[in-house]
This record gives C-alpha cells, structure tokens and sequence, in this order.
C-alpha cells in the first residue's frame, strides 16, 4: 500500500507538470516583425533553428525565463494572451511581439 501511495505522488506530480507545460500563456507562435519564434515545453524555433528548451520559469506574474541546454537565455516580459515583450540579456535586444 505505501508504495502505491508514493507511486500515486509521482504520477500525479508528472501529471501537474505537464497540464502547467500545455498551459504556459507563452507557448506559441509569435511574430516580433524582425524575427518569429516558437516556443513549447521541449523546444524554441527561431529563425528556421530548432533549439531544445531545457526549462521556462515563471519569474514575475507577467514575465518567464527561458533557458536552453546550451545555456542561451531569453526574457518574456510583459506576457499578455496576444503579444509579449522577447528580450535576449546576451545581446541586448530586444522586440514586441505579437502572437500569430
């Protein structure tokens, strides 16, 4: 019995997470008129370039954190249903976007 109830955790706990991944309000397609992405749970397409995504954090009620495995890191400010500020620390730039 204990080992289903541990089991039960976990599975609910893989569940959760991945409602709270198909749910994220910037999962989608954005176009920022010099660039478009896509971005979901496992992956960020930029500019033809298909990136595996390695977390997307909630950092404020309206903005998120990207990071990808090799370590590059954008910035979602802003987040509303139909746009989004995108803004990369490494470079310094930064775009409104719209949702397509």
């Amino acid at each position: 019995m204990k080992n289903l109830i541990g089991a039960t955790g976990i599975l609910f706990a893989a569940m959760t997470a991945v409602a709270q991944a198909e749910t994220l309000p910037v999962y989608g397609a954005w176009d920022c008129k010099i660039m478009d992405f896509t971005l979901d749970a496992n992956t960020y397409v930029v500019s033809g370039q298909k990136l595996a995504v390695k977390s997307v954090e909630k950092i404020l009620d309206d903005a998120y954190g990207v990071e990808l495995t090799d370590g590059y890191r954008v910035s979602l400010f802003d987040v509303r249903s139909k746009s989004l500020t995108w803004h990369s620390p490494a470079s310094g730039d930064t775009f409104d976007c719209r949702r397509k």
